[in-house]
């Protein structure tokens, strides 16, 4: 009974975009907490090295390095979730 309903639900187009809605939510969240857990990974290790060090880091420019990788890394993840989202209102 509830796998009928669930199937009818899921086959018009407003349940198709609520699926493609939740598919591509859960990825942007799982996405998004793994960039947290690299950027709080990185803190950590930064905070280990010495204060000298780590002004010479920075006027190299590691500090703008590690921005470009973080802010690639979530703009990947957000046109994956938006073409994932595409994918699945198109799929008919």
């Amino acid at each position: 009974m509830w796998g009928k309903l669930l199937t009818a639900v899921l086959t018009t187009f407003a349940g198709k975009v609520v699926a493609a809605l939740g598919v591509s939510f859960v990825s942007y969240v799982g996405l998004n907490e793994l960039q947290g857990y690299l950027l709080s990974s990185v803190q950590q290790q930064i905070g280990g090295i010495p204060e000298v060090a780590l002004q010479l880091a920075y006027i190299a420019g590691i500090g703008v390095c590690l921005n470009w990788i973080f802010g690639t890394f979530a703009f990947i993840a957000s046109l994956k979730a938006v073409s994932k989202l595409s994918a699945s209102m198109t799929k008919g």
